[in-house]
């Protein structure tokens, strides 16, 4: 099928829900189809949304909750276009989203997916200049140039500077998904999308221009991380994406920075495990860190592109 697939993850909230399929709806560029897979919300979705007759939606809903990761892989598998945009179901679109990434993949056609800037907004849906401007510097969108990102550029960006982390902005061609690394990611699927898609070998393009909202508010994933109880938890996926790009050539740029990253994954979990003051938190601790590094050996063998494989093999 010729379009964009829009996969949107869900999991309650349905006036949120509501609110981005709006924004789809008003896109200049309309997508071929819309996949809403509702992870077992406590009141089915398809009941507490308006309905959107103009809209070619599906609705897919599971019979338990299998996290966010697990539905954005179910979506993908579900789309039937080439180009695929993932929407979470808080944030929201400018018109012009779908129309700019997809001209800069017809553009760039070596490009194998297209990622834009974006600003932040709070949870009743308010635009904050501030915060935007200052998350734009943070990730370093604000001093990227418009065009094709490649090799270390690209890596650094990416994967260091996490400037294509917030996958809600994101454009990608099918065969850059790797759905067994994003369906590893739990929490951070965000981010493994991201080390996925360059991990095929291929460039990116960036469109520098602020076409959506990525919204901040307390039910968040990331409002618990500082919980000491969820960075012993995190340090599972956030070991086993590191030991991945640790384990690849093709990363060789930054691989001195992501050695220091891991080095702070394992410090972070063991000083939060002894903080809880139990020695079974820090057995735990250990735990999810030694799984990490096994999950990683798995992730490594079936890169998303083949003709990459070379690339991927550990030195």
């Amino acid at each position: 099928m010729s379009g964009v697939s829009v996969v949107i993850p869900a999991y309650n909230q349905p006036r949120m829900l509501a609110e981005a399929l709006r924004t789809v709806q008003a896109q200049t560029k309309p997508p071929a189809e819309i996949i809403v897979i509702d992870d077992c919300s406590e009141e089915p979705l398809e009941f507490t949304i308006p309905s959107f007759p103009d809209l070619p939606v599906r609705l897919i809903r599971h019979q338990e909750n299998r996290g966010p990761a697990a539905s954005v892989v179910h979506g993908i598998r579900e789309a039937q276009c080439e180009l695929i945009a993932m929407l979470n179901h808080d944030d929201t679109w400018e018109p012009e989203f779908l129309d700019r990434l997809t001209n800069a993949l017809h553009t760039f056609p070596e490009a194998w997916f297209a990622f834009c800037d974006h600003g932040i907004m709070g949870a009743d849906g308010r635009h904050d200049e501030r915060r935007s401007c200052e998350q734009s510097t943070r990730y370093a969108r604000a001093h990227l140039t418009a065009g094709i990102l490649e090799g270390a550029r690209l890596y650094e960006a990416a994967l260091l500077q996490k400037a294509v982390a917030a996958s809600s902005f994101v454009l990608a061609r099918r065969e850059a998904l790797d759905l067994a690394l994003i369906g590893a990611g739990a929490d951070m699927w965000d981010y493994f999308l991201a080390v996925g898609a360059c991990r095929t070998g291929h460039p990116a393009a960036y469109v520098a221009e602020r076409l959506g909202w990525y919204r901040v508010s307390p039910t968040m994933l990331s409002a618990t991380h500082a919980d000491p109880r969820k960075q012993i938890e995190m340090a599972r996926p956030q070991t086993a994406i590191l030991v991945v790009i640790l384990r690849s050539r093709l990363f060789r740029p930054v691989h001195r920075a992501a050695l220091g990253r891991l080095v702070l994954v394992v410090r972070h979990a063991l000083a939060a495990a002894v903080r809880s003051h139990s020695l079974r938190s820090v057995g735990t601790a250990i735990a999810r860190i030694i799984a990490g590094a096994r999950d990683a050996t798995g992730l490594l063998r079936s890169p998303a592109n083949p003709d990459a494989r070379a690339l991927w093999e550990a030195e």
